[in-house]
């Protein structure tokens, strides 16, 4: 009897302590998480064999280290902008654009849009040379109205920003993330990256003001091209300019889902790339955004 109130004893100050710890789970107390697991591992294992506690109360016990095991994560990055820095601790390299931290400790990006001829990338929407418009106008055929030239048709080209940063990321991950959107046009990638070149493995992409023909999707890509994993069939509509939560997980059984303020809009199972992924990439293609703070960790683990 001593020994099983000894055991409950144990128990249940190590049950408290996990409890304590959970919270502190993403930062140093994971580890501390750990050793108090196995310990109670040990302990539990030890009652059973000497039979000093009840058989539901050690499988209720296996259940509850079960649950906190679950939930120890790996974080490969933790990213809030608090330093207003982001060239180090985690260093994001720009690729395209131009970023900076706003007052509200958020990566901030806008990427403008101009007009252009369609077909020719290089134009950039500027009026020409006053002395390019004379010249044009002398050298102009002066016949009737069937000689004008037809206008050339105009397309909208969206500016590209882009940022990356490196960090080995295991094949089951969660990326959560808030976000800010104040555009109407355009969209946003989440990239994962893989190998040693950081090559986009998989794309989440948002589109302003969604819908059914504009919906949050799911891309993977090889070789450069992209395929369409699945795409929502909710359209949370993000461009109010308040801040919105997106993650977007992958468990070890392939399971990947994407909610957007808790709410779950994407549920497919995808289990193309299995190797650890090489970094991260957010890329704006023509609006304003704002994002922070980023995290990325591994997935919860999967309770049979």
């Amino acid at each position: 009897m001593k020994a099983m109130r000894s055991f409950l004893c144990i128990a249940c100050c190590l049950i408290m302590a996990a409890g304590g710890v959970s919270a502190a789970s993403a930062g140093q107390g994971s580890q501390d998480m750990k050793e108090l697991l196995k310990e109670l591992d040990r302990k539990v294992d030890d009652a059973d064999k000497r039979m000093v506690a009840h058989p539901n109360f050690i499988k209720e016990l296996r259940k509850l280290i079960d649950k906190y095991q679950a939930r120890l994560r790996d974080i490969f990055i933790n990213e809030t902008f608090s330093d207003k820095n982001y060239t180090s601790n985690p260093a994001w390299q720009v690729m395209r654009g131009a970023f900076r931290v706003n007052a509200d400790k958020r990566l901030y990006s806008q990427a403008d849009a101009y007009y252009a001829d369609r077909g020719d990338q290089q134009e950039t929407g500027r009026k020409k040379e006053a002395f390019e418009i004379i010249i044009g106008e002398i050298l102009k055929p002066r016949g009737g109205e069937d000689d004008r030239e037809a206008e050339p048709e105009r397309e909208r080209v969206d500016e590209v920003a882009a940022i990356r940063t490196r960090a080995g990321i295991s094949p089951d991950y969660e990326v959560d993330l808030e976000i800010v959107s104040h555009s109407d046009w355009g969209s946003m990638d989440i990239v994962l990256l893989g190998g040693n070149n950081l090559t986009p493995k998989y794309r989440l992409r948002y589109h302003p003001a969604p819908s059914q023909d504009r919906p949050i999707e799911i891309i993977r890509e090889r070789n450069g091209r992209q395929y369409m994993i699945d795409s929502a069939t909710k359209y949370p509509d993000l461009d109010d300019g308040r801040v919105h939560r997106l993650q977007w997980t992958r468990d070890t059984k392939g399971n990947m889902t994407v909610l957007v303020d808790g709410r779950e809009i994407i549920s497919t199972v995808e289990l193309y790339y299995r190797d650890k992924f090489s970094g991260i990439e957010l890329v704006n293609r023509g609006g304003t955004y704002e994002w922070g703070p980023i995290r990325v960790m591994q997935a919860e683990k999967v309770l049979n």
